[in-house]
């Protein structure tokens, strides 16, 4: 189990990161402008900032597409292999990460990002 869990919370932290730096970003940019920016309200891209912050939200991004997909994968084989003795905690705390992320990407802030 002891390599599951780390498994699980390895997936579960990479979410979190990307999550963290994209509303990092947002929020810095809303201090620059002095309001939270909106779709096309600046474009990202015209913010001195953007340069800085760009190559981590992408990278993180990238990864975080690949860690869901991992992480689904590993729960069902997990849930299989270990169906009689399943521990719950690290698969709901990596879930919760999972959500965090999937969640920002369905707001107006991934919309902003992504303009």
């Amino acid at each position: 189990m002891k390599s599951w869990k780390t498994y699980f919370y390895v997936l579960g932290i990479i979410p979190i990161i990307f999550s963290v730096s994209l509303l990092t970003f947002y929020f810095h940019a809303g201090l620059i402008l002095g309001r939270l920016p909106r779709y096309n309200q600046p474009d990202p891209k015209e913010l001195e900032i953007y340069f800085f912050y760009e190559p981590i939200i992408n990278f993180t991004g990238n990864i975080w597409v690949f860690s869901l997909a991992f992480w689904l994968l590993s729960s069902v084989v997990y849930i299989i292999l270990k169906r009689k003795q399943i521990v719950w905690k690290p698969i709901l705390i990596s879930a919760l990460g999972q959500f965090c992320a999937i969640s920002l990407f369905l707001s107006g802030v991934i919309e902003w990002f992504a303009d």
